[in-house]
């Protein structure tokens, strides 16, 4: 996690830093910048996992309606965008609801087939 400031203590901090040599603000700004990119990083991925987790489930109910709503259940709980990727992958060639079952199941495991 991150640490947020409020306007009150963001100013704080440019107050201390502006009484800082520049080398020890410049090593400060760099490691700030680095948290800001490690976020934005985070944040892309969780982006994608959540639209992997969007476009199985609208997949699941258009092709097997309300009698996936198990398997819905098991996919929104998945947060590996490796394994979603790989369910997404495998669903097209699901013909019944079992074997969109066996799919997600062996994705929920971790056991993806050859």
């Amino acid at each position: 996690t991150y640490l947020k400031l409020n306007r009150e203590e963001e100013e704080q901090l440019y107050r201390e830093l502006g009484k800082m040599d520049k080398k020890e603000v410049d090593a400060i700004m760099q490691i700030t910048t680095s948290w800001h990119e490690k976020g934005r990083a985070e944040g892309r991925v969780e982006g994608r996992v959540e639209k992997a987790r969007e476009i199985i489930c609208k997949y699941l109910s258009r092709k097997f309606g309300d009698k996936s709503a198990g398997l819905k259940q098991k996919v929104e709980r998945m947060t590996d965008l490796e394994t979603l990727d790989y369910i997404l992958e495998q669903l097209f060639a699901a013909s019944t609801l079992e074997e969109a079952r066996v799919i997600i199941n062996n994705g929920v495991k971790g056991d993806k087939l050859p």
